[in-house]
């Protein structure tokens, strides 16, 4: 009897170590799933299964914890101390004004480089100053070209036919005028030098002829410019080259001139500048009274229409380099608050736009994210196995 009652102690005593370690490791499994009953703040909210999806992906589900990052609770009390604010997601009609500079430039539809097309020398000078005007078939300058010379003695000899037609026409192709041609073959006199004249009316920009000068194919003698028709060439940084269409309207402010102007982009550069990393856009302006200025400087300011989208404040976004994130804030007031990745579209003012990972009405920390962020990083690190942790 003795012996029976000494051999129960220890199967008691067994049942008894097996409840406490069901009791524990149920106490253990509640914790992880994060409905630990005794803490003074109660279980969290369901917010990642009653969270709304993202923009455009609706109906698809809640977006997945994103690895790394654990729910963080903050207490209503304790978050003005922490300088915490909250904003809405908003969905708004996306308008961006741009600045940028450029200069007044020629038309280079309308300009021309003048060049003599035989080696010579610069016997007389008509045009001689810049900013002169001229019409076209003006002449410019007289040339004594031996080249010339000695083709119009051959001419002369030529008998009728086809050789003769040759010898017209290589006169022409060295731009001698058809009527100084005409007059050479009625008078039957060869001239010392023939009259270079203007290929178009304009006005004259540059000017290197001076008289007495030798003159070959190389050397440009005049440029000649219609400033009838100016352009505005400015730059567009690289971040912004995307959002600038032909057809937008952009007001204009060049220095000297009272009141703006307002114009449209004509053309946009297809290439990119590799040393400032910008494109050009360009203007065509009317000139007539000549106001407008090649080389003035021009504020350039676009106001671009982007449709409409998502936006949260810029100073919502923690930007890691390779992601960018928001704290999502749940509850009434909100203390639970969850890290969500965010893929991001155009700065519009001190608004981001935000084309994945966010829907309308959501509130996201815009105070105190690097606060939450390392709390977050800090909880999720410390989690067994990196689950979520939750604290006051």
């Amino acid at each position: 009897m003795t012996t029976l009652t000494h051999e129960r102690r220890p199967s008691l005593l067994g049942l008894v170590l097996t409840a406490m370690a069901i009791v524990v490791t149920a106490l253990a499994l509640q914790w992880a799933r994060g409905s630990w009953p005794f803490g003074s703040r109660g279980a969290l909210p369901a917010a990642s299964s009653a969270q709304p999806a993202a923009s455009g992906h609706e109906g698809h589900g809640a977006p997945p914890p994103l690895p790394g990052f654990a729910p963080v609770m903050i207490e209503p009390g304790r978050q003005g101390g922490l300088g915490l604010s909250f904003a809405r997601v908003e969905e708004r009609d996306l308008t961006k004004s741009l600045r940028t500079v450029g200069t007044i430039s020629l038309d280079e539809t309308r300009t021309t480089h003048v060049h003599s097309k035989v080696r010579g020398w610069i016997d007389t000078i008509s045009v001689d100053f810049v900013g002169q005007d001229v019409k076209a078939g003006e002449v410019l300058v007289t040339l004594y070209s031996q080249e010339v010379y000695a083709a119009e003695i051959e001419l002369l000899a030529t008998p009728p036919g086809a050789l003769l037609a040759a010898a017209r026409r290589r006169l022409t192709l060295w731009d001698v005028p058809p009527k100084e041609i005409a007059h050479l073959e009625r008078t039957r006199q060869p001239h010392r030098a023939f009259p270079l004249v203007a290929p178009r009316a304009g006005t004259v920009v540059a000017k290197q002829a001076l008289e007495g000068m030798y003159v070959d194919a190389a050397l440009e003698l005049y440029t000649l410019s219609d400033l009838s028709r100016v352009w505005v060439q400015a730059d567009l940084y690289e971040a912004d080259v995307g959002l600038v269409r032909p057809g937008d309207t952009a007001t204009l402010r060049v220095e000297g001139l009272p009141e703006p102007v307002l114009a449209k982009v004509t053309f946009l550069s297809p290439t990119l500048d590799e040393a400032t990393r910008t494109r050009k856009v360009r203007f065509e302006l009317p000139n007539r009274d000549r106001a407008l200025l090649p080389g003035a400087f021009v504020s350039v300011e676009l106001d671009l229409a982007l449709g409409r989208g998502l936006t949260v404040p810029e100073d919502a976004v923690i930007r890691t380099g390779t992601r960018s994130i928001v704290f999502v804030a749940h509850g009434d007031p909100p203390q639970h608050f969850e890290a969500r990745e965010v893929t991001l579209g155009a700065q519009v003012g001190d608004h981001v736009v935000v084309e994945r990972g966010l829907s309308a009405g959501e509130r996201v920390a815009t105070g105190a994210q690097f606060l939450l962020d390392s709390e977050s990083r800090l909880k999720a690190s410390s989690a067994a196995g990196g689950g979520n942790v939750h604290t006051h």
